[in-house]
């Protein structure tokens, strides 16, 4: 008989709302259907249901009491209201619970929940994104069943390396929100219209669901500079040829607690070097000088302004960085991804 898995999650399939949360949910789902799916019944739920139905946390209750093994991809109310409900249904089916982690929050949510962490010090596998998520967890908490599994993609991509030469390609691809750092590439955007110096014309591309809170700033600063377009939400099966035809990747987060951000990812995989803020666990993935530039977390505008100039008037650095990018990529494969799950997954 089969192995009932059940993977738990935000999906997004009802809307097909796509965020970092989302894609890692999917890409984790589809790497078992593809390396178990045929020794293994591999369900799923899509939290999302939540919002249009009362009904469907029964049918998430009914799919936990049938399952085996729970795939448990949680976001913040979901761990913190629904799972005491998850583990208890799981402890006494006797199933297994192996819970990835999507971002760098959890220490700090941890230190005044303390059911939370005799609850999950019990599961099979906490799959966190960072080696420092990793350290934190075990050293605080002293938990025993931590596991650095860092973000992937399931992808055959190589990108092709292009070389603009009458223009400098700047994308953002992430939520389109004032904490993600969009102020900073507004101002960026600003300082290369009033550059009369610059040889190549610089283009700034934002990707990525507007949040409703800054959605008339955002609208009103695209139609303030000539240089930036606002170009809608990519779909997964686009995202690595369309980065292919930029130059560089931004990224100046707010979010210290920021994991491994799957735009950082998608920018090695298509060959994009990335200028981000120095995040908590920032320099787990960005090597300094190698595949992109750290700015100070705070108040770092101008140094984000600074490192974007260098790779604009460096075009030998640019591309040593750019083919530095995709070779880290290979770090993150979901062959890669498997060789960590395996030892849990494949029967022995």
């Amino acid at each position: 008989m089969k192995k009932k898995v059940l993977v738990l999650g935000y999906f997004g399939y009802v809307d097909n709302e796509l965020d970092g949360q989302i894609l890692k949910t999917r890409n984790i789902y589809e790497l078992l259907l593809l390396k178990i799916g045929n020794r293994a019944d591999i369900d799923r739920f899509d939290t999302q249901r939540f919002k249009y139905s009362k009904l469907s946390f029964f049918k998430m209750l009914f799919k936990i009491i049938r399952c085996q093994v729970l795939v448990y991809i949680p976001a913040h109310n979901n761990l913190k209201y629904l799972f005491p409900i998850i583990y208890a249904f799981c402890w006494l089916k006797r199933s297994e619970i192996f819970y990835f982690v999507v971002g760098g929050w959890l220490v700090q949510y941890l230190k005044s929940k303390k059911l939370h962490v005799a609850l999950l010090s019990n599961i099979r596998a906490i799959l966190t994104e960072s080696t420092d998520l990793s350290n934190s967890l075990t050293t605080e908490f002293r938990l025993k069943n931590v596991v650095t599994f860092p973000n992937f993609r399931i992808h055959s991509f190589i990108p092709t390396f292009v070389q603009n030469i009458d223009q400098f390609r700047i994308v953002y691809m992430a939520r389109i929100s004032r904490m993600k750092g969009i102020d900073y590439v507004f101002s960026l955007a600003a300082y290369f219209e009033n550059c009369s110096d610059h040889k190549k014309r610089v283009i700034i591309d934002f990707y990525g669901p507007v949040e409703e809170e800054d959605e008339v700033y955002f609208y009103d600063q695209v139609n303030k500079h000539q240089n930036v377009t606002y170009r809608g939400v990519l779909q997964p099966e686009n995202i690595h040829e369309t980065l292919n035809d930029y130059d560089l990747m931004v990224f100046p987060t707010r979010y210290f607690t920021e994991g491994f951000p799957g735009t950082v990812l998608d920018a090695f995989i298509s060959g994009l070097p990335i200028v981000a803020t120095h995040w908590k666990h920032a320099t787990n993935f960005i090597i300094p000088d190698k595949t992109g530039f750290i700015v100070p977390f705070e108040n770092s505008v101008q140094e984000f302004i600074g490192a974007v100039i260098t790779l604009y008037q460096d075009h030998d650095l640019l591309m040593k960085m750019k083919h530095n990018a995709f070779e880290q990529s290979r770090d993150y494969s979901s062959e890669n991804a498997w060789e960590i799950l395996k030892e849990f997954f494949e029967e022995k």
